[in-house]
């Protein structure tokens, strides 16, 4: 169930690439945006941070192996979206994720209190620049197991 940038891509009106000096649409746009997630993945998969990158209306552009290895007994990627499996929880994470792409703040939602196989998920805003219509990544959301919260582990980068 592992989604990608490209496959999002192929959808999206803003990936439309600018007129080319012959009058067709160049096909670089496309890539440059799905390039960029890529790289911000990539560099996530090397220090071993479980991801998932977010577009501007919370969707999952790509979710690494990592994450997709956490998913199940409290979150899930459901309509391309990640989704708490407790209503409550699911209605916060929905909140978080969309106070982090509006306000640009980072936020963080608890999908579980046991300690044992708890996990919690850090919401990060990429900063984007209005101009930059090739920007598809908005913001990623960072699973952590509550072992790796509670010693500081990634929640120490931010």
């Amino acid at each position: 169930m592992k989604t990608s940038a490209n496959a999002v891509l192929r959808n999206r009106p803003s990936a439309v690439a600018p007129r080319a000096a012959g009058g067709s649409a160049a096909p670089l746009a496309p890539l440059l945006a799905g390039a960029r997630a890529r790289g911000v993945a990539d560099g996530l998969e090397l220090i071993g941070a479980a991801a998932a990158l977010l577009d501007d209306q919370g969707e999952v552009l790509h979710l690494n192996a990592r994450a997709l290895s956490l998913l199940g007994d409290h979150i899930m990627l459901a309509g391309g979206r990640l989704r708490a499996r407790d209503r409550a929880v699911d209605r916060d994470l929905a909140a978080a994720i969309d106070s982090t792409l509006r306000d640009q703040i980072p936020s963080r939602v608890a999908l579980s209190n046991a300690r044992e196989d708890g996990l919690g998920v850090r919401i990060v805003p990429i900063a984007v620049e209005a101009d930059d219509a090739f920007q598809l990544l908005r913001a990623v959301a960072i699973l952590e197991p509550a072992t790796t919260s509670a010693r500081g582990g990634l929640a120490a980068l931010n």
